[in-house]
């Protein structure tokens, strides 16, 4: 471990250090009040590019992928200091919709030459505090060689490779075709990443990876086959469309046609079990994992669908592994934007740690931190908290229409009606959800009582239902909804969020990179409903079969995305059974105008109730 120096509060001011360092900077890192100091130069740091050698040849010209590597280091790392290195690896940097993944943008000037600019904060906040930042071209993209196979072996094993070489393992050359060793790296690495960026630290941890301290996924894939399919349900996007987009370095334009030929074949089979999927999710491996884990995800993020987030976790505890976690309200969002101040302080305590080796106690705090209105953080122990609790869908149990149905706690109490049945059509998720008192021939509502008191769900809902089709083919659409008024952010429009005119500066900074970056804010509405999380089906892929037989009941368990929500007293717990919503492939789901039929007494909702049944039934009462 490198040399730690701790010096007294007064030794050192906390302001970060300007760009014009004093040239007598120290050997050690300076570590005060449990973090590291901005004690090094940013503008006297050591730029440099590297081609670090992937184990893997993607190509069809059988050359070994090269993987490009911007980094960016503190002078004195030339000298004795060892320094630990912060990963950003991401197939944005060429700037194909570059700001769907990052609302400040991360392009970089174009390769060849040492880069004055290094797009995000991190440069410029953890280089002058005894860091190296490296921010890597993803396998294909950019100035890295090979093909982007999404997910698959040729981007997992380059990343893999760029680590190794950091630990001192691998080969690596300069621009010159010198060849290069980090021998000022401490062996250490963490890598952090939004989205795609935030999904490749997951696979290379997930191989056991050795030198890698620590990742930091946010809002990132723990299984790629989410990202398309859900019970046979196709969402928008393959991966040969992901490929396409973002291969970007002009020298492979003509390099990779077998690896997207093998992304062709293998994309269109809705069954994770296939070796295709089972090469692209990590979830059965988080027992290799070495790393701890800092997972970031936000809870109406359908681009990064929340089971991720949620079978992502409960498997790195059931390893063992060390972990924290944030969820937020936000869709496609990072913390940088949604919790700022807090976030660049957690973060550098938390590389501290697990890179520096400093004991600052950031592992003795509460491990789990949800925002359950817009701004507003709560701290737990552990995630999930919720116990199974039944409820079963009913009639009312006056005269009314069944699609206006009622949840009941006690399966004797549901049923007036045996069957409700609508019509499949295609409508967006907030039509089907919205006036859930109207009689809608497209949908089935099911309503609870008006709660008594606080309901608070914590991890995966799933609904049963026994279904009659009267066609070959249907899709089926679950929301589970909270009905009542109330501020709640804006999710569905920017992601909830919206830059400011105002900027603020994280670290040191120079006239070529500032370090200084647009201020974000909260959108938020008073709306009467909320969408709170949703599942689907294709019954056909569920039941095994290749067309439904018209008139036969098939008996249906859809998992709900994973999220953590608190109902309160006077709201109503809501579930919306319908057709396919908008969100799915129009040629696979298509509008079929039949009927489906839904038997009551064999269909029910389990929800992960924190207090169990009885909290239930006792908010129901």
């Amino acid at each position: 471990m490198l040399p730690v120096l701790v010096l007294p509060a007064v030794l050192l001011p906390a302001t970060t250090v300007p760009a014009t360092a004093e040239p007598d900077e120290p050997g050690s890192i300076v570590v005060e009040d449990g973090v590291t100091q901005p004690v090094f130069s940013y503008d006297d740091a050591i730029r440099e590019v590297v081609r670090v050698q992937s184990p893997v040849i993607s190509q069809d010209s059988g050359e070994p992928d090269l993987i490009y590597v911007d980094i960016i280091r503190p002078a004195a790392s030339d000298g004795d200091l060892k320094v630990p290195t912060i990963i950003h690896t991401s197939p944005y940097f060429m700037g194909w919709q570059d700001f769907s993944n990052n609302r400040h943008g991360e392009i970089k000037p174009p390769p060849g030459a040492p880069l004055d600019f290094f797009p995000r904060f991190y440069d410029n906040y953890f280089v002058p505090r005894g860091y190296a930042v490296a921010l890597v071209d993803l396998t294909g993209s950019r100035a890295s060689t090979g093909c982007a196979d999404v997910g698959g072996p040729a981007e997992t094993e380059g990343l893999a490779a760029v680590v190794e070489w950091l630990a001192g393992e691998g080969h690596a050359v300069d621009l010159d075709g010198d060849e290069v060793t980090a021998d000022w790296a401490n062996g250490l690495s963490g890598m952090i990443g939004k989205s795609w960026d935030g999904t490749v630290p997951n696979a290379v941890a997930a191989r056991g990876t050795e030198g890698l301290a620590t990742i930091v996924p946010l809002v990132a894939l723990s299984d790629w086959h989410t990202d398309f399919w859900a019970n046979g349900a196709r969402h928008g996007g393959t991966p040969t469309l992901w490929h396409d987009r973002h291969s970007d370095n002009p020298a492979m334009a003509t390099e990779c046609d077998t690896v997207r030929a093998e992304l062709a074949a293998g994309q269109e089979d809705p069954d994770p079990g296939t070796d295709f999927w089972r090469q692209r999710t990590f979830v059965p491996d988080a027992d290799k994992v070495e790393a701890s884990v800092f997972v970031v995800s936000a809870m109406n993020d359908y681009t990064v669908p929340p089971v991720n987030f949620g079978r992502w976790w409960e498997a790195l505890g059931d390893a063992d592994v060390p972990r924290k976690l944030w969820l937020s309200q936000t869709a496609h969002e990072e913390p940088f934007d949604f919790r700022r101040t807090e976030w660049v302080s957690t973060l550098h305590r938390w590389f501290d740690h697990w890179l520096q080796g400093v004991d600052n106690g950031i592992m003795d705090e509460p491990m789990v931190e949800i925002e359950r209105a817009p701004g507003e953080w709560t701290a737990h122990d552990d995630w999930p908290s919720g116990a199974t609790a039944p409820v079963w869908l009913g009639t009312p149990r006056d005269a009314g229409d069944p699609r206006l149905g009622t949840l009941r706690t006690d399966p004797r109490d549901a049923v007036r009606d045996r069957t409700a049945t609508f019509t499949e059509t295609r409508r967006s998720v907030s039509q089907l959800a919205a006036a859930p008192t109207t009689v809608d021939p497209r949908r089935l509502v099911f309503q609870s009582p008006v709660l008594s008191e606080p309901v608070r769900i914590s991890g995966s809902a799933d609904v049963t239902v026994d279904a009659r089709f009267a066609g070959p083919n249907a899709t089926l659409t679950v929301l589970l909804v909270d009905y009542g008024e109330a501020e709640r952010l804006q999710h569905a429009t920017d992601g909830g969020l919206a830059n400011l005119p105002t900027r603020t500066c994280f670290g040191a900074g120079n006239a070529a990179d500032t370090g200084c970056y647009a201020d974000v804010g909260l959108r938020t509405h008073i709306a009467p409903f909320e969408v709170v999380t949703r599942g689907w089906s294709y019954p056909a892929f569920q039941t095994g079969v290749d067309a439904l037989e018209p008139g036969t009941d098939y008996r249906l368990t859809i998992d709900l995305q994973h999220h953590d929500y608190v109902y309160e007293a006077g709201h109503r717990i809501g579930v919306v059974i319908a057709g396919a919503e908008t969100g799915l492939v129009s040629n696979r789901h298509p509008t079929t105008g039949n009927p489906i039929e839904i038997d009551l007494l064999g269909s029910r909702v389990e929800l992960p109730v924190v207090g169990g049944p009885s909290a239930l039934r006792a908010a129901f009462e």
